[in-house]
């Protein structure tokens, strides 16, 4: 994964979890790609300090993510949501090429796409 998305969706998941200053630092750092030089003027400090602090965040937000594991296990079902949707779509092909009746395509079709509808019903929820 992307660094930058990484960053990204562990400041979703966490972000929360930091005072406003260290909010308004790494938002600044990873959603507005600010140079060290930047923040440093930005928020008043060195470059030095400005470096350190987006380091210290991340780390924050990495420690954050090993004890709670809640971007892995959205990568996880993000995951398994794709492969899901793969077979499923898959699985409509070959009904449609199947040689059946209509009544009994059009009720495997319906099945196949309340699987699908309940499937991403559940991801979203995530």
């Amino acid at each position: 994964m992307d660094e930058r998305l990484r960053q990204s969706l562990l400041y979703d998941f966490y972000g929360e979890l930091l005072n406003e200053h260290q909010k308004a630092v790494f938002s600044a750092a990873v959603f507005d790609d600010m140079s060290y030089s930047e923040l440093a003027e930005e928020f008043d400090c060195s470059r030095q300090a400005a470096f350190d602090l987006v380091r210290r965040i991340n780390k924050k937000l990495e420690n954050y993510e090993l004890k709670l594991g809640l971007l892995e296990r959205f990568t996880n079902a993000k995951d398994k949501m794709e492969k899901l949707s793969k077979a499923v779509s898959d699985m409509n092909s070959s009904v449609e090429a199947s040689v059946i009746d209509d009544k009994t395509k059009r009720k495997l079709l319906k099945d196949i796409s309340g699987i699908y509808d309940m499937s991403t019903q559940i991801f979203e929820e995530l």
